[in-house]
Formats: structure tokens, C-alpha cells, sequence
């Protein structure tokens, strides 16, 4: 397959709208302006994932005859695939910070947002986004930090943490942000911040309402028509 091929064709992402890490891949592609078709996988035994994935897990990316699983692996390829500068910082220091708050979203705050999907042990996943949520703010508020996103300019880590705040709002836990104002103001930039390739697309527009989430349905990334 020629280069010609992969520029002209349209990615496909498969994988489900209550799963941020699909979304967390589906904003990445916003971001960095690469238009994607986003395929409701319903059921991940299948051989069409499982020629993607030997696991079976989502999300799954096709790009012409390439393929990945994996959340971080498809954020990356789409990061170097994509146009404009990447959303990973090229200060050592920073991009440390970077993966550190990559690291807290999906560590502890990603099992905590799944039991708000699920509706189980909701106590304790309120007590865990509390803490997690306290951590955050004091980033964000700290005498250090400079910019408007987690580590100053929007990055990767801005990604990470959007698809689990966007599932506190919809789950009826949003007091959890708005109750915290440095926290709600980089929600409310999160939710206007234009595309970093400089198309006039906005990556969070693509994150589904929960009538989407129980029907199975994902938004695409339309950029180039």
C-alpha cells in the first residue's frame, strides 16, 4: 500500500462511548485535525478485533492495512500522524509532570469514573474523585504553574483527564468540578479549545451525552470534507 493511500483514505477507530479511553483516542484525532470513522463495537469477539487486537480489548485503530490497540499507542500514532505541534511537552521537566498526570487520571481516577458508569460503589468512587479532584486543584491553583491546561500548554495529559470529568458531568456528579473553580475553569477552556493542527474543530465536541452512551453510538471526526 502506498503512502498516497494512507493519506487519502480515513482511519477507523472501533470501540464504545462509554469507554474514555476510546474517547480519549477520538479527541486526539480532533486535535491533531486527522479525520476518523468511529465504528460501535458491541461485541469484541469478533475477527475482525481480534485481527487488531490478540486480546480482544478496545479501542482498535485501522488505517488502510496498519493496525494498533491500545490506548497510548493509537494517541501516539495519531500525535506524529496529525498536524501541528505534539501533545507531548519537549522540556524534560515538564513532560515529566505530563506523564504524571496521565498516570493519576488512569490509575485512580479512571476505576473510580467506571463504577459512576456502572452505578457501583458509587460512595466510594465520589470519596476517590473528592481526593483526586483536591489534587488537581491545587495543580492548577499552585504559584508554579503557568498556562490554562494541566502542565501549561494543552497536552496529552488534558486528554486523559477530559473523557473522566465529561462522565462526572453526565452522571449527575458534576458538583465534584464545579465545586472547585480552577478545576471548572479548565473545563470550561477544555470545552472551547480549538484544534491544535488550527482547524476550527473542537475536540471535546465529539465526547457523547449519555443517551448516546446507552445507545451505543460514537461521533466520528469530520475535519477535511
Amino acid at each position: 500500500m502506498s503512502v498516497g493511500d494512507h493519506l487519502s483514505s480515513k482511519m477507523k477507530l472501533y470501540g464504545v462511548p462509554s469507554d474514555p479511553d476510546t474517547l480519549k483516542c477520538l479527541m486526539a484525532a480532533g486535535e491533531k485535525g486527522v479525520d476518523i470513522d468511529s465504528i460501535a463495537v458491541s461485541d469484541t469477539a469478533t475477527q475482525e478485533i481480534s485481527s487488531m487486537s490478540p486480546f480482544g480489548t478496545i479501542p482498535c485503530l485501522r488505517d488502510v492495512d496498519f493496525t494498533l490497540c491500545g490506548t497510548p499507542a493509537i494517541m501516539s500514532y495519531l500525535d506524529d500522524k496529525g498536524f501541528g505541534p505534539s501533545l507531548v511537552p519537549r522540556n524534560g521537566v515538564v513532560r515529566a509532570l505530563h506523564y504524571q498526570c496521565i498516570h493519576i487520571a488512569n490509575e485512580t481516577v479512571a476505576p473510580a469514573v467506571n463504577q459512576l458508569l456502572t452505578n457501583e460503589g458509587v460512595d466510594d468512587a465520589v470519596a476517590t474523585l473528592n481526593a483526586a479532584f483536591d489534587v488537581m486543584e491545587n495543580t492548577l491553583k499552585s504559584k508554579k504553574h503557568r498556562g490554562d491546561f494541566l502542565v501549561g500548554e494543552f497536552s496529552m495529559a488534558d486528554l486523559h483527564w477530559a473523557p473522566y470529568v465529561h462522565a462526572c458531568m453526565i452522571t449527575g456528579h458534576g458538583d465534584l468540578i464545579q465545586s472547585r473553580e480552577a478545576v471548572l475553569t479548565w473545563w470550561e477552556k477544555i470545552k472551547a479549545h480549538k484544534s491544535t493542527s488550527k482547524e476550527n474543530f473542537i475536540a471535546s465536541t465529539i465526547l457523547p451525552s449519555m443517551d448516546e452512551i446507552k445507545n451505543n453510538r460514537l461521533k466520528s471526526v469530520t475535519i477535511n470534507v
